[in-house]
């Protein structure tokens, strides 16, 4: 796929938009990959995270969900993600998609987006405004609902160690909501500032596994002189909430202060050695795939988290782990995912027979639960 110009960019209905992706499984890893590439492409914000703030969300249908609710109550428009294939197929020159064609509401409200060019939810209205530059153009906010102010400094802060540290299922389906990564650098030293805002899907949340849907990761790592273990003090501390907008103005709350520090440098495109969670990690690189060659960096971290959770691969595997297809491991993971739920000793079986290991490593992994941790993580 070629990169959008410049101006083309700058052109689209989808530049400078918040929106919220409400797909599912009903579109597969790789064309759910393209279609964020795309948006990024066209100047989008891809959010986890749906506040009034956000501009629309895009949906297959309207399915029964946690942010197709959410959406409603804010009164914010559900689109179906047919408007972004229709927008990609035109021409320079044609006329622009009519948006309100793809709103997925009742009737009355699709009548009433048509006549007025608002949604309306319980007395909550958003706008729908004509971009000056491109009639195609979505501008909507929650003009009547206010964000909850909250006191920051009575959200409760655990350190990474402390032994009654909430649940959180970080590795099975969670997500990257937000990130950055800051690095001030002093004569003797240098300090990392990792903050991470982790969301698990409404799908996805299980209350026997995680006691809340959202965290906030505060990491910070201290190097001094050269980089040995001896020399660097990390500090992880965690905030958790079922309130997005929370841990939203939480995250801001920290951005901003860090971000004000003196030689202060934001890193957006390395994530340095033993810095963030495994999640983050899994995120960058799946941004990356299938789209452009892994920065070394993230390559040699990988492989790192890899020998320090698994051991080595090739001591373990009976095939090269080079010759291991994406397909197969999305199968593999599947299975192992099968045994979590069900205990099936069959689909065990199956994750053996699509990721072959030597047979002193066969693992019973119905009886061995954090082996069948491991082997997810690995495939993940």
């Amino acid at each position: 796929m070629k990169p959008a110009t410049t101006s083309t960019s700058l052109l689209s209905p989808f530049n400078g938009k918040t929106i919220v992706l409400e797909l599912g499984h009903e579109i597969g890893f790789k064309a759910k990959q393209e279609l964020m590439n795309y948006l990024r492409e066209q100047q989008a914000h891809i959010s986890y995270i749906l506040t009034a703030s956000t501009d629309y969300v895009l949906a297959m249908t309207n399915v029964d969900s946690y942010k197709i609710r959410r959406a409603k109550r804010l009164g914010l428009p559900v689109v179906n993600v047919e408007y972004v294939h229709k927008c990609r197929c035109l021409l320079p020159g044609q006329t622009p998609i009519d948006i309100s064609k793809f709103i997925i509401k009742s009737a009355e409200d699709q009548e009433n987006f048509i006549k007025t060019g608002t949604i309306s939810m319980g007395g909550i209205r958003s706008s729908y405004k004509n971009h000056v530059r491109h009639p195609c153009s979505l501008e909507t906010r929650a003009n009547v609902t206010k964000t909850n102010k909250f006191d920051l400094t009575k959200i409760k802060l655990w350190n990474s160690d402390d032994v009654n540290l909430p649940r959180f299922d970080e590795l099975t389906h969670c997500e990257i909501g937000r990130w950055a990564i800051f690095k001030e650098t002093n004569d003797n030293s240098s300090v990392f500032f990792v903050l991470e805002l982790q969301v698990i899907p409404e799908e996805y949340y299980d209350r026997t596994t995680s006691d809340y849907q959202l965290r906030f990761r505060y990491e910070k790592q201290t190097i001094i002189g050269e980089v040995s273990q001896h020399d660097k003090r990390v500090l992880v501390q965690y905030a958790f909430s079922d309130d997005p907008n929370e841990q939203q103005q939480l995250f801001a709350s920290f951005y901003y202060r860090v971000a004000a520090m003196p030689r202060i440098t934001r890193i957006n495109e390395m994530l340095p050695n033993k810095l963030g969670s495994k999640l983050l990690l899994r995120s960058l690189f799946t941004q990356r795939i299938d789209t452009q060659i892994l920065d070394e960096n993230v390559c040699q971290l990988i492989e790192s988290i890899w020998l320090e959770s698994i051991g080595d691969l090739n001591k373990i595997l009976s095939i090269s782990p080079e010759s291991i297809t994406l397909r197969t491991i999305i199968e593999a993971e599947a299975a192992l995912l099968e045994v979590k739920s069900t205990n099936n000793p069959a689909a065990a079986l199956r994750f053996y027979s699509f990721i072959p290991h030597r047979p002193e490593y066969n693992i019973d992994l119905i009886k061995n639960r954090r082996a069948l941790i491991e082997k997810i993580d690995l495939c993940q």
